[in-house]
């Protein structure tokens, strides 16, 4: 069996801002201590492989050739791990625990990177579980939280085939589909439509009143009430404007939405919007979202809210 070379990136500590290295020297609680002692006497090969490494590089080497002596064990995984595939023929052919081997050497080898976290405010996180597990067995720190160790356990599981997938049948799938109407049915579409008129007059005043500019949709002086609503019509089937017009305040999403959304739900949009939480909704999505609900479409739209 033939072990692939690993090479990690070379990082100084000056390349990574000093708050995310704080984080590395914070304890893990209780909980999370519990939950890694499950996670090592489950997997007994994970905890040797912490044990004996005396850095994270090493941690990493370790546990990729580990899962790659798994994984090679099963022809159409490393085929797709490797992009050796034949589309969705080897997809399909896939184990559930092929899946789990391929997450795994996916965090390896994206280790290190870092990722601008926008519900942090722009803050910088970097991917690395691998090391996470390392600091936690070695020092018990690193700041992982147990929701963390929660997740690599199930991993763990379904690496080991301790957890099996379970897929619901057609019919089954069928059923949960014929609880709610359809998007084809008549009804709905109805729906919709008011929905789309409704959030089109709100985008045209706004318009109308200079608090959206945009250069590209715009209306001629000249241009009655009927003739501006036929033209943002037009506009409904470009890309371009629903990322234009997406709704990106509580007061404007409230207003969209007819002013349907209660008390609590408006305190809680506030309360994210002061902590700085965005975000995005455009004018599709929004119409798929019924604020005159009929007796056959009740709770149909609280996936999409």
């Amino acid at each position: 069996m033939t072990q692939a070379s690993t090479e990690f990136p070379r990082r100084r500590y000056g390349d990574i801002s000093p708050k995310i290295h704080d984080l590395d020297k914070i304890a893990i609680d209780v909980r999370s201590h519990k939950l890694l002692k499950q996670l090592f006497n489950e997997n007994p090969k994970l905890d040797e492989i912490m044990r004996q490494s005396s850095n994270e590089v090493e941690a990493l080497v370790g546990v990729k050739n580990w899962i790659m002596s798994i994984l090679e064990k099963s022809s159409d995984g490393l085929k797709f791990y490797n992009n050796q595939h034949e589309g969705r023929k080897t997809f399909e052919a896939l184990q559930w625990r092929d899946y789990a081997a391929i997450r795994l050497l996916d965090y390896i080898k994206n280790a290190g990177r870092e990722f601008e976290d926008l519900n942090l405010r722009g803050k910088i996180a970097i991917s690395n579980p691998v090391k996470m597990i390392w600091l936690a067995e070695k020092y018990g720190i690193g700041g992982a939280k147990p929701y963390f160790f929660e997740d690599m356990l199930h991993l763990f599981r379904q690496l080991s085939g301790k957890n099996k997938r379970h897929l619901p049948s057609k019919p089954r799938v069928e059923e949960w589909m014929d609880r709610w109407p359809s998007g084809l049915d008549p009804r709905i579409i109805q729906l919709r439509e008011e929905n789309k008129k409704r959030i089109l007059n709100v985008i045209i005043d706004r318009i109308e009143n200079n608090e959206i500019p945009s250069a590209r949709f715009t209306f001629e002086g000249s241009m009655s009430r009927e003739e501006k609503y036929e033209q943002a019509l037009t506009w409904w089937d470009d890309h371009r404007f629903h990322f234009k017009f997406a709704v990106r305040s509580p007061d404007l999403l409230n207003e969209m939405l007819g002013n349907s959304l209660d008390p609590d739900t408006m305190k809680i949009l506030y309360s994210a919007e002061k902590a700085g939480i965005p975000f995005f909704v455009n004018p599709y999505y929004l119409s798929l979202l019924h604020v005159r609900v009929p007796y056959f479409a009740i709770g149909a739209d609280l996936a999409i809210r």
